[in-house]
């Protein structure tokens, strides 16, 4: 700052030139003089300048002129406030400026000064006032340099910090600033939050990649700050999860408002050859009624999005305390779910299969059993939907199959074991890889392992569908159709992929002994299995008269508590 200031000043003050014969050699003072001068006007890189004490320019360096674009001759005379905007020159933040200096020897700031051709860029600005030996004003010295890269970047990180750099949108951190204003220093005295989920928005990235979901996030953003406005807020908090706040008076208000934003997310995208059909699920809680913290609030609006996810006709739910409970009690299990996997709370059963012709076994069906530890066994029809929803299935299902294989080869249970898929399982990206590496970890016989799936495996993209399952079958593991008859298109299943069993839902056999209508459909069903050469397990087999009847009816095989129920693999029947 000294040497600046130095400088400043001595391109400012010029001693006089004296042409008498004794000093016609030049004393050190003024080689000095001189040499400051030149230095100062040669400077590229700041613009400093002299202001005489009425705020005109006084002198003009190179670093000026390539910083302002006005030559020497062109500015000096000229009030330095032809540097600012016009809304700051007509306040007078110049004069205000150079008073601060006067009063405090120097002024220091940053802002947006102004170029001949009417650009701009953003300045870090010094100005110091020049005194003489008896603290006369002789005018200011002033350093400009142009800083607008470092702010950009600053500007930038600071952007990066509160905003989302996919869609844009703001994130956790601006959202809760924004609510914490709003429940400090806001006139509003109620205020809505919305929890926005798209709909499977897993399954598309699964099955159409990740490059499609984050475009297809990207337009939704787009579409969501159209028509925001400058009282409410969306936000991104990842994944496909949006958060939403407004601010209103009457209810009526909240109504239109998540009717406006549930319509982003509801539209037909295509992406080249591919089309994509998005829905939304959206849940809302209102403050102060349905919780005082946001923390609550956003829990409470997530169990009613969670509600409007279950709920093919309404798609927007308010929160309500006895309904949503029943989706946290929901939530909760998920979260056991997982925490039994990493605690060992899960086994398997394994339930025989018997040919009808010798009543040997042919093989087992792997059965997945839960011990919780405060509520006991938990059936699976009541953790397996709940694992589905939560994902948590998928890490389940590699559990199951790789204990299946250990346990199997410990025991030496030499016959085929089949094991559940879920449709989640099979849409998850690498599910061929983990099962090859899960088998090729426990050295499993390949043949010796068959899958089944249920019909509602194809609904989403039965194309993909089929092409995993052929990958699997090309491996060597057996594919069996399991509850044949209870799904959407048994027989365009059939024709379409060829399974290596079928299994008859055990559905077909209530009644099946006094019901001839229920004998027919038996009989229709294997008569169909035994025309496309597809063995055909019946399964729910409980008495000796179904027995009878299947075999009657030309059953290859049959699964049921007759033979037995489940059990571990050290009470199993060889």
């Amino acid at each position: 700052m000294l040497f600046v200031g130095i400088s400043a000043w001595h391109a400012f003050y010029i001693f006089p030139v004296s042409h008498d014969r004794e000093f016609c050699t030049m004393s050190n003072e003024r080689l000095t003089d001189i040499a400051y001068r030149h230095f100062v006007e040669s400077v590229k890189d700041y613009a400093i300048y002299m202001l005489n004490t009425d705020g005109t320019v006084a002198s003009w360096n190179e670093g000026a002129r390539r910083a302002k674009g006005y030559a020497g001759e062109e500015i000096i005379g000229q009030y330095f406030g032809i540097f600012y905007s016009d809304t700051e020159q007509y306040s007078g933040v110049p004069a205000r400026n150079l008073e601060i200096a006067l009063r405090n020897g120097k002024f220091e700031g940053e802002g947006w000064r102004y170029r001949k051709d009417g650009s701009r860029f953003w300045a870090h600005v010094m100005v110091d006032a020049i005194r003489d030996e008896d603290n006369n004003l002789l005018g200011f010295a002033k350093i400009t340099r142009d800083i607008s890269e470092q702010k950009e970047a600053i500007d930038r990180m600071s952007w990066m910090a509160r905003y989302d750099a996919l869609t844009g949108l703001p994130n956790r951190i601006e959202f809760f600033t924004f609510v914490e204003k709003l429940m400090t220093s806001s006139d509003y005295r109620r205020f809505a939050v919305c929890t926005v989920d798209l709909d499977k928005f897993k399954d598309i990235n699964d099955l159409e990649g990740h490059l499609i979901g984050d475009q297809l996030l990207q337009r939704v953003a787009g579409s969501v700050l159209k028509v925001i406005k400058k009282d409410e807020i969306v936000a991104r908090f990842g994944g496909d999860e949006f958060v939403a706040v407004k601010p209103f008076d009457d209810e009526s208000e909240v109504a239109e408002f998540s009717e406006r934003l549930w319509q982003c997310f509801n539209s037909k995208q295509t992406f080249a050859s591919i089309e994509v059909i998005v829905t939304a699920s959206l849940g809302i809680s209102v403050y102060p009624q349905d919780g005082t913290d946001i923390n609550t609030l956003l829990g409470n609006s997530d169990l009613a999005m969670y509600r409007a996810k279950a709920n093919i006709d309404n798609k927007i739910c308010w929160y309500e305390r006895e309904m949503d409970d029943k989706t946290r009690q929901r939530n909760l299990m998920a979260a056991d779910i997982r925490r039994g996997i990493k605690e060992g709370q899960f086994f398997i059963h394994y339930q025989e299969k018997r040919s009808l012709k010798d009543r040997s076994i042919t093989g087992y069906e792997a059965l997945l059993r839960w011990q919780h530890p405060q509520q006991g066994l938990v059936p699976p029809d009541v953790f397996i939907p709940i694992a589905e929803e939560s994902g948590a299935i998928v890490p389940l299902g590699y559990w199951v199959l790789e204990q299946v294989c250990s346990e199997s080869l410990d025991n030496h249970i030499n016959k085929k074991i089949s094991v559940n898929i879920s449709p989640v399982q099979l849409r998850h990206r690498s599910f061929i890889e983990k099962v090859r590496e899960i088998l090729m970890r426990t050295a499993y016989p390949i043949s010796m392992l068959e899958f089944e799936v249920t019909e509602t495996a194809f609904i989403i993209n039965k194309k993909l569908t089929f092409s995993i399952l052929h990958h699997l079958q090309k491996m060597g593991i057996s594919i069996a159709l399991d509850d044949f008859g209870t799904g959407y298109s048994s027989l365009s299943t059939l024709r379409d992929f060829h399974f290596d069993v079928i299994k008859l839902d055990r559905s077909f056999l209530i009644n099946v002994e006094n019901n001839p209508q229920a004998r027919s459909f038996v009989r229709a069903i294997i008569s169909l299995g035994n025309s496309i050469n597809t063995p055909l397990i019946a399964e729910g087999v409980e008495t000796d008269e179904q027995l009878r009847i299947l075999e009657e009816e030309g059953c290859n095989e049959i699964q049921g508590f007759l033979f037995g129920k489940p059990v571990d693999v050290k009470h199993l029947q060889r």
